[in-house]
C-alpha cells in the first residue's frame, strides 16, 4: 500500500492529506509538495483497525501536543497508563507516545491502542530490551 510520501509524489491526495489540510488551513497544492520532499509528515498506520484523526507534523504546520506515557520496570500497572492515555485523549493531545519498558509491552501497547484514536507512537528497542534481559 502507498505512503503518504509516495501518493504526495504522484500528485495524490489521500485522505488524511485532505484532512490535515484542513485542520491546518492550507491547501493542498500547498502541502502536497511538502510531504513529498519530506518537510511535513503525516505518521498514517494503514494497517491500524480503528480510524484515527491524523496530524501533520513539521514546518509550516501548527504545533502538535504530545504525551509521553509508559510503564517501566519498577511500575507496571497497565490500568495506570491506560488512563493516562483516555486523559490524553480527552484533552485533545494530538498525538501518544508510549515508552513502555516494563511487563508485557506487546500488550500494554494493544491495550493504549484500543483506547486512543489518535496517533500513536513507540521505541521498538524498548521492546526488544525487554526480550533480552
Amino acid at each position: 500500500m502507498a505512503t503518504q510520501m509516495s501518493s504526495a509524489r504522484r500528485g495524490v491526495a489521500t485522505d488524511e492529506m485532505k484532512q490535515v489540510a484542513k485542520d491546518e488551513d492550507v491547501t493542498l497544492d500547498w502541502l502536497l509538495p511538502k510531504i513529498a520532499s519530506g518537510s511535513i509528515i503525516i505518521p498514517s498506520n494503514n494497517t491500524r483497525p480503528q480510524k484515527i484523526h491524523n496530524v501533520g507534523i513539521g514546518k509550516g504546520m501548527k504545533t502538535k501536543v504530545n504525551v509521553n506515557i509508559g510503564t517501566s520496570t519498577l511500575n507496571v500497572n497497565i490500568e495506570e497508563e491506560i488512563e493516562k492515555a483516555k486523559v490524553a485523549v480527552k484533552y485533545h493531545a494530538d498525538t501518544i507516545m508510549d515508552l513502555s519498558d516494563g511487563g508485557d509491552v506487546g500488550e500494554i501497547r494493544r491495550a493504549l491502542l484500543d483506547v486512543a484514536p489518535i496517533t500513536f507512537g513507540t521505541v521498538p528497542i524498548y521492546e526488544a530490551y525487554n526480550f533480552g534481559v
